[in-house]
């Protein structure tokens, strides 16, 4: 049976997978050389960490029986790749 949970927790899973795009899309502007601000920057880190915070709310909801030290293990690592492809310098 499909509960209320599940269908917010697939709506997270799809909004991560478009802040990974976005922070992708962030990072290819960076490499190519072209000019970031850092307001761009910040909104989408803005962004990436809401839907952070809302995906962990659902998954802790859910759980699955998963620890919860191995679910905010998993959330953190999603938001530091995230900050660290909106945030790194471009490579030399």
């Amino acid at each position: 049976m499909i509960t209320s949970s599940a269908i917010v927790f697939l709506g997270m899973a799809v909004m991560t997978m478009i802040a990974f795009n976005l922070g992708n899309s962030l990072r290819a502007a960076i490499n190519r050389g072209e000019t970031v601000r850092n307001v761009a920057k910040g909104f989408c880190s803005g962004f990436c960490i809401l839907v952070a915070i809302l995906f962990l709310i659902a998954h802790l909801d859910l759980s699955y029986g998963a620890p919860q030290a191995l679910i905010f293990f998993f959330h953190a690592f999603i938001v530091a790749f995230q900050m660290a492809m909106i945030w790194f310098p471009p490579p030399k």
